[in-house]
């Protein structure tokens, strides 16, 4: 299993930006774009959710948006 962040971070950003969306420990992560059909450049990009936090949020920079997930993912109660 790997356990450096750097890299679990690239690996999460490729999935997403491939067209994926990822589930983990209560937490998505998702490109809107590749559900709702519009064109780049229109709006946040990619959504954050976890009705475990009561959280949703909207980023336009991939990097933004995984660092968020990560977070939430390993958030601790």
């Amino acid at each position: 299993m790997k356990t450096n962040d750097a890299v679990d971070r690239q690996d999460y950003k490729s999935v997403i930006f491939s067209g994926c969306s990822i589930e983990s420990s209560g937490v998505s992560i998702c490109n809107l774009s590749d559900y709702l059909h519009r064109p780049p450049g229109r709006g946040a990009t990619y959504q954050v959710w976890s009705d475990r936090h009561r959280t949703h949020e909207l980023y336009h920079s991939l990097d933004d948006a995984v660092d968020k997930f990560l977070e939430l993912k390993n958030r601790r109660y």
